[in-house]
């Protein structure tokens, strides 16, 4: 007897089982026709035959399958990798241009802020010139007060 090992594996749309049917059928013939004739070793050994044929066929078509599956993640191994590498590019991309805008607003942003502080400066400036004349001219009105007063 021969031992038959059962992998799991998950057949993808191939319509080719490795398997050739033909030789089995043309056995079972042979058995069909000769059975009376045949003794039961024989029988047994012509089965076998077929059995580790089939055995044999099945663990090429798994090896086979288990070698497209190894091709498979090696494809998606590089292709991940690839598209990793893409990813990050374009993250830095996009990094390099928004700091490229922060620069960009960062100077319209700046001399904004020197102008605002320009204005202020001159705002203050005015304040003082206003409160001085303010004082001033209270001055006048109370100088104006005690003579009217007189």
């Amino acid at each position: 007897m021969c031992s038959v090992k059962y992998l799991t594996f998950i057949f993808y749309g191939s319509e080719d089982s490795g398997i050739d049917i033909s030789n089995i059928s043309n056995r079972r013939d042979v058995y069909n026709s000769t059975s009376s004739e045949l003794p039961g070793e024989e029988t047994t050994t012509v089965l076998s035959s077929t059995i580790e044929e089939i055995g044999k066929k099945a663990q090429d078509l798994i090896e086979r399958i288990n070698q497209s599956r190894a091709m498979d993640q090696e494809i998606m191994t590089t292709f991940e990798n690839k598209l990793m590498n893409k990813v990050s590019e374009v993250c830095q991309q996009v990094k390099e241009q928004m700091f490229s805008s922060y620069e960009e607003h960062g100077r319209g942003m700046e001399a904004n802020l020197q102008e605002l502080s320009e204005v202020l400066e001159r705002c203050s400036q005015l304040s003082m010139e206003l409160q001085g004349a303010s004082q001033t001219l209270s001055a006048i009105n109370n100088s104006l007060q005690q003579t009217a007063e007189n």
